[in-house]
């Protein structure tokens, strides 16, 4: 694709490398990533999430990254992965690292989009968030971004899995929250063909509602995927039960 500039006169412009499909970060949005970054001028990698095997986490607009990540990265979109290319007054300036990035260096960034999230401080902000997260997983899932819908789902679960100080209703409103979201990342690993995952999590929303269907269903299908039929018959058997009563 076409190199777009993000900066007016050119010192920053990215080109997309696979489209993304989710929502774009806002400012003072926390961010996940995965990057690898080369010297420009003679492609020379220097620093890498994939070589390293970890994303990487960080808030926009807190200046730990490079000027260039903080312009171009709110203009990605989840799921997308890009070229950012920058000249050294939007990387790491006329110093450059200490055996690392020479002096006025220009650089290229190829990065990842793999989630964000909001802070959230009091319960009801906390429910909203994990709602707004599963309703994005929700989409990202329809639209067979499988890796990217299970982030979101995990994220919604973070705002709530501690979630205890708060009015009954609330309380209430949270467990059944939780279930869907558990159930849904269930049905990311089954996608994913981690099956035991899967009955993990299964697992873990039944034991905050035992009634509901979907995880019998969904813990059948993670065994009969495993080869082990006696156990899948045994939920799915379950799950009838609950369908009659």
């Amino acid at each position: 694709m076409d190199l777009i500039n993000i900066t007016k006169d050119g010192s920053v412009t990215k080109r997309i490398l696979r489209e993304g499909a989710g929502s774009s970060p806002e400012k003072n949005n926390s961010v996940c990533v995965h990057y690898e970054s080369f010297l420009k001028d003679t492609n020379t990698k220097f620093d890498s999430t994939r070589d390293r095997k970890a994303e990487f986490t960080f808030n926009l607009n807190s200046g730990k990254v490079v000027e260039a990540w903080e312009l171009a990265i709110p203009t990605m979109k989840v799921g997308e992965k890009a070229e950012i290319f920058c000249t050294s007054d939007y990387g790491y300036g006329d110093e450059g690292r200490t055996h690392i990035v020479p002096p006025k260096a220009n650089l290229r960034f190829e990065v990842e989009l793999l989630g964000f999230w909001e802070t959230a401080s009091s319960a009801t902000e906390r429910i909203q968030c994990a709602d707004k997260k599963k309703q994005e997983g929700n989409e990202l899932f329809k639209k067979g971004l499988t890796e990217e819908a299970l982030f979101a789902y995990r994220k919604a679960r973070d705002y709530i899995k501690d979630l205890w100080n708060c009015e009954p209703e609330e309380l209430e409103q949270c467990r059944l929250l939780i279930v869907t979201i558990q159930l849904n990342i269930a049905a990311c690993y089954l996608r994913l063909k981690n099956y035991e995952f899967a009955i993990e999590v299964c697992k873990r929303a039944l034991d905050r509602d035992c009634t509901n269907i979907k995880g019998y269903y969904r813990l059948g299908q993670a065994y009969l995927e495993l080869g082990e039929f006696d156990h899948s018959i045994e939920f799915i058997k379950l799950g009838l039960e609950v369908y009659k009563n």
